[in-house]
């Protein structure tokens, strides 16, 4: 699988991208973005990906407001 996930930096060291595949981290800015998906732990990589959803959710909603407010 191809996994493109937020990359701050793009050398890993941000850790933003880390993913465990195999059980081992691997960061997907360097060692990927192509895993063997049998090997992600999909788990994980879902709960990283939503432990800031309310966050961006709210500033989503704050853009938008900021949007209909000029036009």
């Amino acid at each position: 699988v191809s996994l493109n996930p937020i990359m701050v930096d793009g050398t890993g060291m941000c850790g933003c991208c880390r993913v465990s595949v195999g059980g081992e981290t691997r960061f997907a800015c360097v060692d990927g973005p192509d895993f063997d998906g049998h090997q992600v732990d999909w788990d994980l990589l879902f709960a990283r990906q939503r432990i800031y959803l309310d966050e961006e959710k709210c500033s989503l909603e704050q853009w938008q407001n900021e949007q209909a407010a000029t036009h």
